[in-house]
């Protein structure tokens, strides 16, 4: 059975010196980098979200305002 996988790895192109922790050094691949990003993205996102919020309720409160002019 052991000399059956033997030749699947050679047969397939797997190195028989590979560290299953190496694939862990490209960071696409990193949970912890992916976790990171996904982090950054989903706070600017907010961020984003939050400001387009804020400036529909400053126009809201401009269109109410009965001192303002309207030209």
């Amino acid at each position: 059975m052991e000399k059956d996988f033997v030749d699947f790895q050679n047969n397939y192109g797997f190195q028989n010196n590979f560290d299953a922790n190496d694939i862990y050094k490209d960071p696409m691949f990193n949970p912890v980098s992916q976790y990171e990003q996904a982090y950054t993205y989903y706070k600017y996102l907010c961020m984003q979200m939050d400001y387009k919020i804020k400036c529909k309720e400053y126009e809201k409160m401009c269109l109410n305002n009965p001192l303002q002019k309207n030209t």
